[in-house]
């Protein structure tokens, strides 16, 4: 039985991973008694999102597709963001990451592909999207209410 996967929620979740991460840089705690998790959930939502870019474009038939490829994308922008300041030094702790530097490179040039391939498929999404004609949210709710 195949798997329902629940992309929109899935992709805010991930969304308020990356801005909550993005928060917990930009304070001063200190990194002894955190940095092991920061790094976990860096890990985390590199692996996820390149799951995700990877579903996506292998369902080039999902309804919502490119709804969902501008989540997505949104969100690996932001991702990316994160990685280029924490190796830029411009998170106030970011010198407490430095040993976790080739892995925080490593995820940053996997970002960067994604974020190339995603615009890639987005651009193709919305041409192919102008040239088919779909029924609104609102005309299929008036096409299956019964006349009274």
């Amino acid at each position: 039985m195949p798997q329902m996967i629940h992309y929109q929620d899935d992709l805010f979740f991930l969304s308020v991973q990356v801005k909550g991460l993005d928060s917990v840089l930009s304070t001063e705690a200190d990194p002894e008694y955190f940095r092991d998790r920061v790094v976990g959930d860096l890990s985390f939502l590199d692996q996820a999102l390149r799951t995700f870019g990877s579903m996506l474009a292998q369902n080039a038939l999902l309804i919502d597709r490119p709804e969902y490829l501008k989540l997505l994308e949104r969100t690996v922008r932001s991702f990316t963001g994160i990685l280029e300041k924490l190796l830029g030094s411009e998170y106030p702790r970011s010198d407490a990451f430095e040993p976790y530097a080739p892995r925080l490179r490593e995820a940053l040039a996997s970002q960067r592909a994604l974020m190339s391939e995603l615009d890639g498929q987005l651009s193709s999404s919305l041409s192919g999207e102008a040239e088919t004609d779909h029924v609104s949210q609102d005309e299929l709710s008036g096409l299956l209410r019964e006349d009274d």
